[in-house]
């Protein structure tokens, strides 16, 4: 008798907890690879299922992250005065979660994957949108 009654505490332990999740809560990375060794990667951070936050990086083939080389100047877009990759990436980043991941706001206005939507963002974005993209619906 006893282990029926613990069985079935336990049963109904899972179940209510099962019930009570609300979606996933944790980091997905998204990754894109290019034909230079490349990877894109984008770590979205979700709460109960909902994205709250995305931290876009390029870890170059060398094995370098692109956003340390931008900050220490030995990435140099040569696009003075503009911003550096960093700054940019930052923007891009900012301007995602503000609109909720609806990554449809951010329209390319050319195959080169560049865009207009987001002020002060003057780098090829589509591979960025892409590993987000893939970053969401992995936590699907």
């Amino acid at each position: 008798m006893k282990k029926k009654v613990i069985a079935v505490t336990l049963l109904a332990a899972m179940a209510l907890t099962g019930c009570g999740s609300k979606g996933f809560t944790g980091e997905k990375v998204g990754k894109v690879e290019d034909s230079k060794g490349n990877t894109t990667m984008a770590t979205v951070q979700f709460e109960d299922g909902k994205a709250k936050s995305v931290d876009i990086d390029v870890k170059q083939a060398d094995g370098s992250m692109k956003s340390e080389a931008s900050k220490s100047g030995a990435y140099d877009m040569k696009n003075e005065p503009g911003k550096k990759w960093h700054e940019q990436a930052d923007l891009l980043e900012e301007f995602i979660v503000a609109n909720d991941f609806d990554l449809s706001k951010v329209t390319l206005t050319n195959d080169e994957g560049n865009t207009d939507a987001v002020s002060g963002v003057t780098i090829k974005v589509k591979g960025y949108l892409d590993a987000v993209e893939d970053a969401l619906k992995q936590a699907k």
